[in-house]
C-alpha cells in the first residue's frame, strides 16, 4: 500500500470513529440529563431533570456542562494530533517499534514538525488527564442527584450504561498517552497502531534513487582463432626410371 492509500485509509476511520464518538460523550457527560429519575409520582422529562431547582441538581447540570466541554476539548486535540501523525509518519511493520529506533527514525524530519508532534502529544497527555479528573468527580456528584431522585431499575441501568461509556474512553485515552516519548499510538486506529517511521514524503534530505548505467557487451577486439585446415595426405609417388 502507498503512502498516499494509507493516509487516506486512516483518515477515513477516525472521521467515522470521532462521529460515533460525540454519542457517547453526550449521553456519559449528561448523566443528570439522559438517567430515568423520579419526579413527584412520575418520571421525569429531560426539561423536569434541568429545572428541578434544587442547589444539588444545579451543581450536577453544571459539572455536566463542565465535563461536556472538556472533553469537546479533548477530542479537538486528539483529532489535531492524529492528522499530525498521519501527516508526518507512517506504519511500518518492517522497522523497530522501541523508542530509540522510532527517536531515530524522527530525525528524518524537519525539527519544527518533529517538535509540532511532541507538542501534541503532550497536550493530549495532559489534556486526558484532566478529563479523567472532571469525569470522576461529575459522576460522583450526578451518581448523589440522581440516587435522591431514584426511580426503578432503570435509572440503575442507564447510569451504568452512560458510565460504563466515558469510563472506556478515559481508559483508552489513558493506554493510548501512558508511554516513552517516542511511542506514538493512534487514537483511533484500533489493534493500537503504532506510528514508527517518517512518512517518506516528509524527509528533509529524500534519498536520491541509484541511477543505474546501461548493460554493456565488451567484444574483444583481438581474438586469436586456430583454423585447422584439413589437407589431403599426401602420396609419394616414384618416377619412373629412365630408359637405358
Amino acid at each position: 500500500m502507498s503512502s498516499t492509500d494509507q493516509d487516506f485509509n486512516q483518515r477515513f476511520n477516525v472521521a467515522t470513529a470521532v462521529s460515533l464518538e460525540f454519542y457517547r460523550v453526550l449521553m456519559g457527560s449528561f448523566l443528570v440529563l439522559f438517567v430515568p429519575q423520579l419526579c413527584d409520582d412520575h418520571a421525569c422529562s429531560m426539561n423536569e431533570n434541568v429545572n428541578r431547582g434544587d442547589t444539588l441538581t444545579n451543581i450536577g447540570i453544571a459539572l455536566n456542562s463542565i465535563t461536556l466541554f472538556a472533553f469537546f476539548l479533548l477530542y479537538f486535540i486528539e483529532v489535531k494530533r492524529e492528522n499530525k501523525m498521519i501527516t508526518y509518519l507512517e506504519v511500518n511493520k518492517f522497522k523497530a517499534l522501541d523508542n530509540e529506533s522510532v527517536g531515530e527514525a524522527l530525525l528524518q524530519l524537519e525539527p519544527s514538525k518533529k517538535d509540532n508532534i511532541l507538542l501534541y502529544d503532550m497536550y493530549y497527555q495532559k489534556m486526558g488527564y484532566l478529563c479523567t479528573g472532571i469525569f470522576t468527580v461529575n459522576s460522583t456528584v450526578s451518581s448523589i442527584v440522581i440516587y435522591t431522585n431514584y426511580l426503578d431499575s432503570k435509572t440503575v441501568t442507564v447510569f451504568l450504561t452512560n458510565l460504563l461509556f466515558m469510563s472506556l474512553k478515559v481508559l483508552d485515552v489513558y493506554n493510548t498517552v501512558n508511554s516513552k516519548p517516542n511511542i506514538f499510538f493512534s487514537a483511533y486506529l484500533k489493534k493500537k497502531v503504532q506510528y514508527n517511521d517518517v512518512d517518506p514524503d516528509k524527509y528533509m534530505n529524500k534519498p536520491t534513487e541509484e541511477k543505474t548505467s546501461p548493460l554493456t557487451i565488451q567484444i574483444p577486439v583481438n581474438v586469436e582463432e586456430d583454423f585447422i585446415i584439413e589437407t589431403e595426405p599426401q602420396v609419394e609417388t616414384k618416377k619412373p626410371e629412365d630408359s637405358v
